[in-house]
């Protein structure tokens, strides 16, 4: 192909793809104005246990909060953590802020790609993605090992919707995969049930009736397991997935609700249900199965928007397509191509230049001088314990490793009971401050999200660190 006849050819596809391009662009454009926020209580948590593991192998039993000195870990999500410190420690909190860069975008745009390959209509798939654009980008958005699953969401997605009969070796490298997924995230429990439901619709399908379809029933609830901890995963899928608690006192964890940030994705759930019930037909009974699950997802807990948001991108906009009968595209004039190729070179320099800022612009929510005012603070007081709010712990003992064993809690909630997490919940609303878990001498908080709290506790403490991000208080009475 002669260079005047590849130019052609990449101008018609720019100009062709323009609407889904923009929309992909102006994604990547928001995430790079939004790289300094990426950091937050699951990022640190995922630092400071890959350092553990990396220094002292996967851990049983908790040894870095005093609250939960003990209690059994069951630290389902260690080779994520572990490739998470495996980034820090090649590239610094750099390289892992772009690698995170690329696991949020990277599968936002495959599913993308997976739907227009399908053949729906780049205005429809466009409008789609404007609808999850926010979801997505506030459920997503930050450094977890839930990011290294994303894109293998995507994909196993793509091999499941096969309209074809699933053979061994393609259901062999799906469980592979969800072995090593069991050990990254507890996504791999959402994961394992699609693999069982596509082998339960194969086998009411009378055409489909295999032995195959019988393994994916069955065997991935067992290769969840291929873990260190093999069946004890059972108790953390208990204490996490199926804590009712959570969803009481944690907003992650809870349904659904009417919100600016919710509302173009229940817009789009709604009109989900509605499209399947005109042209369902076009769809295989496994993608019929998948869109229910999808809304299903987005409507049971905030924390599924994300995974919800990947199913319904790549499904959905075909099914709208024949719902509303689009007429085939019209060509689209050449500046249109332009406009998206500018669009996706603005987006590539705003990540360059966002990610090229200093360390302490990446991370100013954190200000090192909190930190090392708590360290003080508890080399004063040796056997003082430590309340820093969920955004600070984890950070505190990355920091600070010195800390471990006194600081009161983190951000793993499975190892508190009930009650505990109903009296964090009270604290940082500003009740029952006089009996905050432990008998921490020292509090780091966020001026903001833990305001009552500071207020309440004025009259008991003595205030050594001041900021719009954080304020460190030593109590008076140093008990």
């Amino acid at each position: 192909m002669s260079a005047v006849s590849a130019e052609r050819a990449v101008g018609g596809a720019l100009a062709r793809e323009s609407w889904p391009i923009m929309v992909c662009s102006v994604f990547v454009g928001f995430l790079a104005l939004l790289v300094s926020q990426m950091l937050s209580a699951d990022g640190w948590l995922a630092l400071v246990s890959g350092r553990l593991i990396a220094h002292e192998g996967v851990p049983h039993h908790d040894e870095l909060a005093a609250l939960t000195t003990g209690r059994a870990w069951v630290d389902q999500q260690w080779l994520g953590q572990l490739a998470a410190y495996g980034l820090d420690s090649v590239g610094g909190l750099r390289l892992l802020l772009v690698a995170n860069v690329v696991l949020v975008a990277g599968p936002f745009i495959a599913a993308a790609v997976y739907a227009r390959r399908r053949g729906t209509t780049p205005v429809t798939l466009a409008i789609v993605l404007l609808a999850v654009f926010l979801p997505f980008v506030v459920t997503a958005m930050n450094v977890r090992t839930q990011s290294f699953t994303y894109l293998p969401f995507v994909v196993l997605v793509a091999v499941l919707s096969r309209d074809r009969h699933m053979n061994g070796w393609v259901v062999l490298s799906v469980l592979a995969a969800l072995a090593v997924w069991a050990n990254v995230h507890g996504s791999a429990l959402l994961a394992a049930g699609l693999i069982a439901l596509r082998g339960a619709v194969d086998l009411l399908s009378s055409r489909e009736r295999s032995r195959v379809a019988g393994v994916m029933l069955v065997a991935p609830w067992f290769f969840l397991l291929v873990s260190p901890y093999h069946v004890h995963l059972v108790s953390y899928y208990g204490s996490t997935a199926f804590n009712s608690s959570f969803s009481s006192y944690l907003g992650q964890w809870a349904p659904t609700t009417f919100a600016p940030v919710s509302a173009s994705l229940l817009v789009l759930v709604f009109a989900t249900v509605w499209m399947l019930g005109r042209s369902a037909a076009i769809y295989t009974r496994y993608e019929q199965c998948l869109l229910v699950v999808a809304v299903l997802l987005a409507l049971l807990a905030v924390r599924n928007w994300a995974f919800a948001s990947l199913v319904l991108v790549m499904l959905a906009p075909r099914g709208f397509d024949r719902a509303l009968r689009s007429r085939p595209p019209r060509p689209v004039p050449a500046v249109g191509g332009v406009v998206a190729g500018l669009a996706a070179l603005g987006a590539l320099v705003g990540v360059i230049a966002s990610l090229s800022a200093s360390r302490a612009d990446l991370t100013h929510d954190y200000p090192a001088g909190a930190g090392r005012a708590v360290a003080a603070a508890a080399a004063s007081r040796p056997d003082a314990q430590i309340y820093a709010g969920i955004p600070f712990a984890d950070w505190l003992l990355w920091m600070h490793p010195q800390l471990a064993g006194k600081v009161v809690f983190d951000v793993r909630y499975e190892l508190l009971h009930e009650s505990e997490v109903k009296r964090l919940a009270l604290f940082d609303a500003g009740s029952r401050l006089e009996s905050p878990l432990g008998r921490p001498v020292i509090y780091l908080l966020d001026p903001i999200v833990e305001k009552d709290a500071v207020k309440g506790l004025q009259p008991d403490v003595r205030t050594v660190y001041n900021t719009d991000h954080a304020v460190v208080a030593v109590a008076r009475n140093g008990q």
